[in-house]
């Protein structure tokens, strides 16, 4: 049992800090053994939540997915059937296969992780609350340091753009760690921030354990309340429907709330010690597009609109090109003649741009058979999670044209 706090007075906002630490790293039993799991199989959109020692599935009714985890915390799917989950107590990560219940060690030697993310293409992040580091694993398992001075990091989540949100739950901040690394504090103020989610618009979602509040932020950093009235909010998840999924540790309650903010229950018990939660994911997909059109500047741009289906944090490999030139071949008499290519997401923020396909990156350019004809044609190879987006095709020396948009899916 958790002690109650009797220092002086003064001494009270340094205790509870603490104390409020000690409740997240903390789990309230904690069992020796072999990790066993059911054998009950898993479906997509089926919630998982870190819970004591073990990790419960709703699927209708919670049951006991694992057990014989030592304090186990976050949890994120790969998008292939496997469930990744830290384990604070023993500072490892746990691999699970959903279809047949077995789990692994995946990695060891951490110090104390909780957050556990996927960037789109696959890479696995893992904060180190004891360091105050964010660990990096490739796909094929190279571990690498990526950031560092975070505090204690509690939630890890992925913009479309590639850059990594991190809550520091000690420092009631959240901060933002680009691609190349460089660290800004993208909202300060907050009361231990635990689990971060964006929806499908591209908004931040913060759980305030502190306050028992959700926020959240416009990818211009505006705050708004999305609910208030919980006790010890920590994990955050969005359902493929756009639904939130919170685990209120201080109520012993796994919530479900629409859009609109309506509550509805999913779980609630006097023994239950939700930490964090993830959702089995729908594998993304893509259905291939093209459209024509005439580009003549300023506002009149070649838009085309596509949506990649599924969630998860692994996305789906994408090809967007655009002619231009190489219309001529096919009887088009006034093609544009350097068409450039810029890729938003539904909340406009730029995902990706080119002009001259041979000028993008190496991750990013396209590859037989797709190379265009033409030098001055532009392309990108993306991997994109689910979510709406749009390939906007402008002229990049001014002139006017048709021009051409295609977006394939790779497998």
């Amino acid at each position: 049992m958790l002690e109650t706090l009797s220092t002086p007075s003064e001494n009270l906002p340094i205790m509870r800090k603490t104390h409020r630490l000690r409740l997240l790293l903390t789990a309230v039993a904690l069992a020796a053994g072999s990790l066993l799991a059911s054998a009950a199989r898993a479906a997509i959109g089926d919630i998982y939540e870190t819970n004591d020692n073990v990790i419960l599935r709703f699927a209708g009714t919670p049951i006991t997915f694992a057990q014989g985890l030592s304090n186990p915390k976050g949890l994120v799917f790969d998008g292939k059937g496997r469930l990744y989950v830290t384990e604070a107590g023993r500072g490892t990560v746990v691999r699970f296969n959903t279809p047949d219940s077995a789990g692994v060690t995946y990695a060891s030697g951490l110090n104390s992780p909780v957050g556990i993310t996927f960037d789109a293409v696959g890479n696995l992040f893992v904060g180190e609350s004891g360091s105050g580091n964010i660990i990096r694993y490739s796909q094929d398992g190279v571990r690498t340091t990526c950031a560092t001075g975070l505090g204690s990091p509690a939630g890890l989540a992925f913009a479309n753009n590639g850059d990594l949100f991190v809550s520091n739950f000690e420092g009631g901040a959240i901060f933002r760690v680009t691609p190349a690394g460089t660290k800004t504090t993208f909202a300060s103020g907050l009361s231990f921030p635990a689990g971060l989610a964006f929806d499908s618009a591209g908004t931040l979602f913060e759980a305030d354990s502190g306050t028992g509040a959700i926020f959240k932020f416009a990818p211009d950093g505006t705050k708004t309340s999305f609910t208030t009235g919980l006790s010890r909010p920590y994990g955050l998840a969005f359902e493929a429907s756009g639904d939130l999924i919170v685990a209120d540790n201080g109520n012993g309650s796994t919530f479900r709330y629409s859009p609109a903010g309506v509550q509805s229950t999913v779980f609630s018990s006097n023994f239950n010690t939700p930490q964090f939660v993830a959702i089995e994911p729908a594998i993304h997909q893509l259905l291939n597009i093209s459209t024509r059109g005439f580009v003549q500047g300023g506002d009149r741009l070649l838009i085309a609109g596509f949506v990649v289906g599924g969630n998860g944090p692994i996305g789906t490999r994408v090809m967007i090109r655009a002619l231009g030139p190489s219309l001529s071949t096919a009887g088009i008499t006034d093609p544009l003649a350097d068409p450039a290519l810029d890729v938003r997401d539904s909340s406009g923020t730029l995902v990706a741009s080119n002009n001259n396909w041979q000028d993008a990156t190496l991750e990013q350019r396209v590859l037989p058979p797709f190379l265009p004809t033409n030098a001055r044609e532009s392309g990108l190879q993306l991997t994109l999670r689910g979510g709406a987006y749009t390939a906007i095709v402008f002229n990049a020396d001014g002139t006017t044209g048709t021009a051409l948009v295609e977006v394939y899916n790779l497998p």
